[in-house]
């Protein structure tokens, strides 16, 4: 059996939609042969998701694969983008030099609901795609150089409706089928479209480690 933990904030928690309909649930009933943990915590900004993953990055093996995806609170905090971008450069750095098996996710962007929601203000709307798009850009370029994959649910939901957001930030049920798809896409090719049995190749593990509790003040993703 191989094992793939799910790093993140509320976009890997599932925020948005009902337990079972978040996009690792789903994955999770696509891939019984799996052992898929949801590490995604609600409020969680990058340093806290990377705080999470280094624990893992101390241990890696060849069964374990380890997914990571953050940025988004941060981005909607006003945190600049030099910031998340040394903060990646040096876990990927890290990652590498302990042969871990990562997948990179790079999150969506927002619609104009999440202004009626209360995530942002008309004035930052613009502003936080930007940076959005440019973090996306810099996350693609950045896995490409360390050669691992990236699920890349920006392009998932480019010129996504509103209909697929439950608040202009988060995905509701729908959208979550979107982002399963856009990761099944990058999984079949290493646990070879098999739910019963997986065979991968790719980088990491874990294990049980106290979770941190959950912050789901809503403001952050």
């Amino acid at each position: 059996m191989h094992r793939l933990i799910c790093f993140g904030d509320s976009l890997t928690a599932g925020y948005g939609a009902a337990p079972k309909e978040g996009w690792i649930p789903i994955l999770s009933r696509k891939y019984p042969g799996l052992s898929l943990t949801n590490r995604g915590l609600c409020g969680a900004c990058l340093p806290d998701i990377l705080d999470d993953l280094s624990f893992f990055l101390s241990r890696p093996a060849e069964d374990l694969l380890l997914f990571i995806m953050g940025g988004t609170n941060d981005i909607l905090s006003g945190v600049r983008l030099t910031v998340l971008k040394t903060l990646i450069e040096s876990s990927v750095k890290k990652s590498i030099s302990v042969s871990a098996n990562m997948l990179i996710g790079i999150p969506p962007l927002t619609v104009r609901s999440s202004i009626l929601s209360g995530w942002q203000g008309d004035w930052q709307y613009e502003d936080t795609n930007r940076s959005l798009k440019e973090y996306g850009s810099f996350l693609r370029d950045t896995a490409a150089s360390a050669g691992y994959p990236v699920i890349d649910f920006q392009k998932a939901f480019t010129n996504a409706p509103d209909s697929l957001y439950d608040d202009g930030v988060h995905p509701n049920a729908s959208g979550y089928r979107i982002f399963a798809q856009a990761a099944a896409q990058v999984l079949d090719p290493f646990l070879e479209k098999e739910k019963t049995a997986v065979r991968p190749s790719l980088h990491q593990d874990s294990s049980s480690v106290p979770h941190k509790a959950e912050n789901t003040v809503r403001g952050h993703s």
